[in-house]
C-alpha cells in the first residue's frame, strides 16, 4: 500500500524554514545550499498541491496552510526523533550489566575498581544505580546489588564481599597543632563528636570496643556518610567512618586517625543477584572478578 509521506529531507527543510522564515538560514543549519532547501520546499508543495510559503518583498511568509501543516508535522518529527534516540540507546540484555549499590559505597569503593573491570571486559555496558532501599529493588531491572549486611535480597544468591571495619578520624586542623603521636582512644572525647543519623550506636559501640564510657555523646548528626566525611575533613569534629570510605582521605592526608587502629564491627557487605540470573555471562564474570579481587587484597 502506498503511503502518502513526503521525504524526511523535505520535512526537515520545511521545519527549519518555518522556524527561521529564511531558506538561507535553514540551509546553514542543515548544512545544505540555499537552492537545495528551496528545491525541497518546492517538491513538498508539489506533493501536497498547496503553497506553504509566499515570497513577499524578499521576505518569506508562511501561509495559513503552511502554518496548519507545521502544527501537525512538528510533533511527528519530534516523535520520530525520540524513537530513533531510544533505539540508539537501547540496552542489549546480553551485554548490559546493571549494578545497584549504596551511594557512598559505590563512590568511594566500587568506582575505582570498575575502571579495571571495564578495561578487562569492554564488551559489557555498565550501569550503576543508587541503592536507597533494598526492599524496593526490582529484580527484573537489576543484575547485581552490593549492599550492607543483614538486608538480604529475597530469593537472591548472596556472597560475602568483605567485613566492615570502622575508624575514628578527624582533620589535622582539628587538633590545633597538638602532638597526636601519643594520643589514645580516650583523646577523641576531647573533641566534638560527629554522628551518622542512621547509626545511633556508632559511638557507643566504638567506645565499648575501647573500654571507654562517656556521660555525653551529643554532637552534629548527618544523613549520609559522604556528608559525615566532608564534615570531618573540614574540621567540624571526630567521626566514626568505615575504612573503605575513609581510606582515600587518610592516604591524601585530609584526614588522620590518631585515636587508634580500625576496629571490626559485626556487619558485612554482600554481593547479591537474582537466582534466575545466576548463569548470565555478565553476572558470572563480574561476580568472579570482584570476589577474586577482594580475596587478593585480603591476602596482601
Amino acid at each position: 500500500m502506498r503511503r502518502y509521506i513526503p521525504s524526511s529531507t523535505a520535512l526537515k527543510c520545511f521545519e527549519a524554514s518555518v522556524r527561521h522564515l529564511s531558506f538561507t538560514r535553514a540551509a546553514q543549519e542543515l548544512h545544505l545550499t540555499q537552492s537545495a532547501v528551496s528545491r525541497q520546499i518546492r517538491n513538498l508543495e508539489e506533493f501536497l498541491s498547496r503553497d506553504l510559503f509566499i515570497r513577499l518583498n524578499k521576505r518569506l511568509v508562511l501561509t495559513s496552510t503552511g502554518a496548519a501543516y507545521y502544527k501537525e508535522v512538528v510533533p511527528l518529527l519530534d516523535s520520530m526523533e525520540n524513537a530513533s534516540l531510544r533505539m540508539l540507546h537501547r540496552e542489549d540484555e546480553k551485554t548490559t550489566l546493571t549494578i545497584s549499590a549504596l551511594p557512598t559505597f559505590a563512590s568511594y569503593w566500587l568506582m575505582p575498581k570498575l575502571v579495571a573491570f571495564q578495561k578487562l571486559h569492554p564488551q559489557f555496558q555498565i550501569k550503576v544505580r543508587s541503592l536507597d532501599d533494598a526492599a524496593k529493588i526490582d529484580p527484573e531491572s537489576i543484575d547485581i546489588i552490593l549492599h550492607y549486611g543483614g538486608d538480604h535480597w529475597p530469593r537472591a544468591v548472596s556472597h560475602h564481599l568483605l567485613n566492615e571495619q570502622v575508624v575514628a578520624v578527624c582533620a589535622p586542623s582539628l587538633l590545633d597543632g597538638a602532638d597526636s603521636s601519643s594520643f589514645s582512644a580516650g583523646h577523641a572525647l576531647e573533641y566534638p563528636l560527629l554522628h551518622l543519623s542512621s547509626r545511633i550506636n556508632g559511638w557507643p559501640d566504638w567506645l565499648a570496643a575501647h573500654d571507654l564510657e562517656s556521660d555525653s555523646l551529643a554532637g552534629p548528626a548527618f544523613a549520609h556518610f559522604h556528608m559525615l566525611l566532608e564534615a570531618a575533613k573540614h574540621g567540624m569534629g571526630v567521626a566514626i567512618l568505615p575504612t573503605i570510605i575513609a581510606e582515600q582521605s587518610l592516604l591524601d592526608g585530609s584526614l588522620i586517625a590518631p585515636f587508634g587502629a580500625p576496629i571490626d564491627t559485626p556487619h558485612e557487605y554482600l554481593l547479591s543477584y537474582p537466582g534466575d540470573k545466576a548463569d548470565l555471562e555478565q553476572v558470572v564474570t563480574f561476580r568472579d572478578w570482584l570476589l577474586n579481587s577482594v580475596a587478593g587484597v585480603s591476602k596482601n
